[in-house]
């Protein structure tokens, strides 16, 4: 790779990623640094005919604001462009050297930049993980995790989806979910978050330790004690805390499917990520039942069969349909209400 070409293109805005890293790298090295300035200098001096500034920039940003208010006088095209020329190459070129003398100190001081890594959990599957810093945990079907390679000063991962978490003590650097509405911050401890996008509901269950909720703002909104569960209504906003079983909470990451007096509503779209299927509810009667149960790595259909007991519902698989590609999509059930038993769940 040229370097001419690579510098050349940083001073015209015009370079890629791996010429990025080519310009770090070479800002490593003591001659290629002296090549570098030698560049941006004569750029400098083939615009200006002053000194290259010092370090503080502050009478640069006067300069620049001068010269600002003296161009919002009415003025021709030409007589703009020559001025916002001169005003980018003051502004430019002095900050590209300190940006590269930063790189230098950066890594005097032995300070790596941070990559993000993502961990996929297809539909229809569990998966487990272990982050650099030593914590693992659980993903649900349907999930995802973005986490720094390697973690800096706080810990912080990004979820969507559902996650189950032991997280390594470490009192220097917290520990920290943002999910979609919450952040969820812990020095060491386990905990399960419930944070789909297609569900109204964002839900923080503590198995052991402590944790602090906080808003995206940054305001705190509560502290867990183990065996608490945090909910908020997305539409409302309205939080509530209560006692439950944590554990009854994390018997997905065994396999196990459990309901807890859910809505048909939640059944059908937790039924859908852990079998990968499309559930439609087609009567609307049946949102008003909901279900107990709990599936110890039951097929769909033994699911949907027992389902059935405990409801009026009648369960119809639709023929399986394909893209002009050839790509059959995911099963389809729907769910009907059967009117023949109904009367059989009046209370």
């Amino acid at each position: 790779m040229s370097s001419k070409r690579v510098l050349e293109g940083i001073v015209a805005g015009k370079f890629s990623r791996a010429d990025f890293f080519a310009i770090k790298s070479m800002s490593k090295d003591k001659d290629s640094r002296g090549d570098i300035k030698k560049h941006f200098s004569d750029h400098w001096y083939r615009i200006n005919s002053e000194e290259l500034p010092d370090v503080n920039l502050d009478h640069v940003l006067d300069k620049v604001h001068v010269q600002i208010q003296k161009e919002r006088k009415p003025a021709r095209s030409s007589r703009f462009i020559t001025i916002f020329q001169r005003v980018a190459a003051i502004l430019i070129v002095p900050l590209l050297l300190g940006y590269f003398a930063l790189f230098y100190f950066q890594d005097r001081h032995n300070i790596t930049e941070s990559a993000m890594a993502e961990i996929q959990c297809p539909l229809g599957v569990r998966t487990q993980f272990v982050l650099p810093d030593g914590t693992s945990g659980f993903l649900n079907s349907g999930s995802t995790l973005e986490y720094p390679v390697p973690f800096g000063d706080q810990r912080i991962v990004r979820l969507k989806g559902e996650g189950y978490f032991d997280v390594s003590h470490d009192s220097e650097r917290p520990f920290i979910v943002e999910s979609p509405h919450l952040y969820t911050r812990v020095l060491g401890t386990q905990f399960n978050i419930f944070a789909y996008e297609d569900e109204n509901r964002e839900e923080i269950i503590l198995k052991e330790g402590s944790v602090e909720v906080l808003s995206p703002g940054g305001k705190k909104l509560a502290d867990l004690k183990p065996n608490q569960k945090l909910n908020v209504n997305i539409s409302t906003g309205q939080i509530n805390t209560s006692t439950v079983q944590a554990d009854q909470y994390v018997l997905w990451t065994e396999g196990k499917l459990v309901f807890r007096n859910e809505s048909m509503t939640q059944v059908a779209n937790r039924l859908g990520r852990w079998f990968n299927v499309e559930i439609e509810i087609r009567d609307e009667e049946l949102l008003n039942y909901a279900l107990w149960a709990t599936f110890t790595n039951e097929p769909l259909e033994e699911v949907l069969k027992l389902l059935s007991l405990t409801a009026p519902v009648r369960f119809r698989e639709q023929e399986r349909r394909r893209t002009a590609g050839n790509v059959y999509l995911p099963r389809k059930i729907v769910f009907c209400l059967d009117k023949s038993r109904e009367d059989a769940f009046k209370f």
